[in-house]
């Protein structure tokens, strides 16, 4: 190796003056940089033949190399001297070097043989404090998630709305509904309409500008006058984000309540099937507003949303899924339950929940002239305090502000993966600044919150029908006065706050006591056991529609009134009040 690296410094001397200028500028600075004695815990050992072959490189070329910013060659001959002695003085230094890395690895050869004690038990303390985090990292490998792609944003695209001004918006809305007026194809006329949609959704204040340049009379006058279903159907969405609402087809506002439950919303599909065979309409038809929450969100997303599917189907969908997604081994549920709070596959969940309801926002079902208004309700949990957070496939209409937080910026199945977000069943479901959970957690019987809603969307409308469903019950149990009373343990108790915090039945009694019993229709089947929300055994399923269908034939009048109620017709005084309103509007008077 010595007569190698000889031959090789021979030659690299023999050739120094043909070496480009900037070769030997590189090794004139590593040859500095090694030969700093400041560097005393230098840990790099550096073999001793490699030291020898750059303290040999010198000769011209280097001092040509120090030389060469230089203008004047009568300077170059004076600062010679020097250079030689500094070269000399790098030398020196490089070889202490050398020696003082051979002596300190003597010295730590028996230092690293021998440890101490509490040093040895300080290994040990981080070994087992790393382990956590080295099971973790072996079950992200056992379960690897694809990463989304990385999409490079120009930064011109980031700083887009900062730099567009209030004056630039309000002119961009001025000019999107002249050219929606003076469209002269229907083509050209649908275009101008997605402007406007893309329009208000970049600019979210774009749509108080657009309101006060009279937009809601130039879209309805648009939808009077357009046969093309392209042009009505994103005329609705227009209306609907600008918060305008068509006033209900019957006498007053039908409400449509659906609690949480999980698997047990099968009694809910039960007992809708009844229903729709009283009234010879379609659920969708059936209801103005509908709301839910867990399970109930998710049978008003397919209900209501664009699929529209029918109860048969949702009765089969719900089987179908419920053993893909609540079927998982002990030990991986427990493992995935330590690490991410959640027993059951929550990336499957998603994929599921979006292969059914697609990728639609909620404001794109309004293009359904059949799909009625419908929420979902969540609870936000990175607030001071929890707070119920409303999923609208609706905007609510100007100067009008609702007691929830909400919003209609969302896909449909994320409002469902929201508000179905069970703790330690599913993972929390982050979306922008907001942590999402299930809604029950604060509403599991929502149909005061429908209540809410649907009164600011029609707020001179009467309440025609509110049918709130629940998802099953036990007959309280009451101990007997011979029974020794003794101290609950903290299971019991923990019980008891859970249930009481999830408790439907307290807004049934305060809603049976303030709406008239030809309004209001509560339907909530005794159970002949409590089952939980993951239970998939098929002969516990078949009992649950059992229990719907004994609890239907006992209560077979009660589902007639509400039938009847349901199909009420508008009166004329009112279809002529409605006329009036909307040539009203169609002249801008209001």
């Amino acid at each position: 190796m010595a007569e190698k690296l000889s031959t090789s410094v021979t030659l690299l001397s023999k050739s120094n003056k043909t070496m480009a200028l900037s070769q030997w500028r590189v090794l004139t600075q590593l040859k500095g940089y090694l030969a700093r004695p400041e560097y005393k815990n230098f840990q790099i050992i550096i073999s001793k033949y490699w030291m020898e072959a750059l303290q040999k490189v010198s000769g011209p070329p280097l001092e040509n190399v120090r030389g060469f910013s230089m203008g004047d060659s009568s300077e170059k001959k004076s600062e010679e001297p020097e250079k030689k002695s500094d070269m000399v003085d790098t030398l020196k230094a490089t070889k202490n070097i050398d020696k003082s890395l051979e002596v300190a690895k003597d010295k730590d050869e028996p230092q690293n043989q021998s440890l101490s004690a509490d040093q040895v038990l300080q290994n040990t303390k981080d070994q087992i404090m790393a382990l956590p985090q080295a099971v973790s990292d072996f079950w992200e490998k056992l379960n690897p998630k694809k990463s989304p792609p990385l999409v490079t944003v120009p930064k011109w695209k980031t700083n887009l709305s900062n730099s567009i001004t209030k004056h630039s918006i309000a002119s961009r809305t001025k000019h999107v509904l002249n050219s929606i007026s003076t469209a002269e194809t229907t083509a050209s006329r649908f275009r101008r309409i997605e402007d406007l949609l893309t329009h208000i959704e970049q600019y979210p204040e774009a749509r108080h500008l657009a309101l006060k340049e009279g937009a809601i009379t130039i879209l309805l006058r648009v939808r009077q006058l357009s046969s093309d279903l392209s042009v009505t159907q994103a005329v609705r969405e227009a209306l609907a984000i600008m918060g305008y609402v068509d006033p209900v087809p019957r006498k007053g506002i039908r409400i449509l309540s659906i609690d949480g439950g999980g698997m047990r919303g099968l009694l809910v599909i039960e007992m809708l099937k009844k229903l729709e065979e009283l009234t010879g309409q379609r659920v969708h038809d059936m209801f103005d507003y509908m709301c839910g929450v867990s399970t109930g969100a998710i049978l008003s997303a397919v209900l209501g949303g664009h699929k529209q599917k029918t109860l048969d189907e949702i009765s089969d969908l719900y089987k179908d899924l419920s053993a893909k997604v609540f079927t998982q081994g002990a030990l991986r549920g427990t493992s995935s339950l330590m690490w991410s709070h959640a027993y059951y596959d929550t990336a499957l969940w998603e994929q599921i929940l979006q292969e059914q309801l697609g990728d639609k926002d909620l404001i794109k079902t309004q293009r359904d002239p059949n799909s009625p208004k419908f929420s979902a309700i969540a609870s936000v949990f990175d607030n001071v305090q929890i707070m119920a957070y409303i999923f609208r496939n609706y905007a609510l209409p100007p100067r009008v502000e609702s007691q929830y937080m909400g919003s209609h910026r969302h896909k449909i199945w994320e409002a469902v993966r929201a508000s179905a977000a069970a703790p330690t069943y599913f993972e929390e479901f982050k979306h922008g600044k907001y942590i999402l959970s299930d809604g029950g957690i604060m509403v599991n019987n929502p149909c005061a919150v429908a209540i809410h809603e649907a009164k600011l969307l029609w707020p001179n409308t009467p309440i025609q029908c509110v049918v709130s469903f629940g998802t099953g019950r036990t007959p309280p149990s009451i101990n007997d006065g011979d029974e020794t009373t003794t101290a609950s343990s903290w299971k019991d108790k923990f019980d008891k706050i859970l249930a009481s915090a999830t408790d439907t039945e307290g807004v049934h009694t305060m809603l049976n006591d303030l709406l008239p019993d030809h309004v209001y229709y509560r339907f909530n089947p005794y159970l002949t056991e409590m089952l939980p929300m993951q239970e998939t055994r098929p002969e516990k399923l078949n009992q649950l529609e059992q229990d719907a269908r004994m609890y239907i034939r006992k209560n077979e009048d009660k589902f007639h009134h509400a039938a009847i109620a349901l199909n009420l017709r508008k009166s004329i005084p009112q279809k002529v009040l409605d006329f009036l309103k909307l040539r009203k509007q169609l002249l801008g008077f209001d």
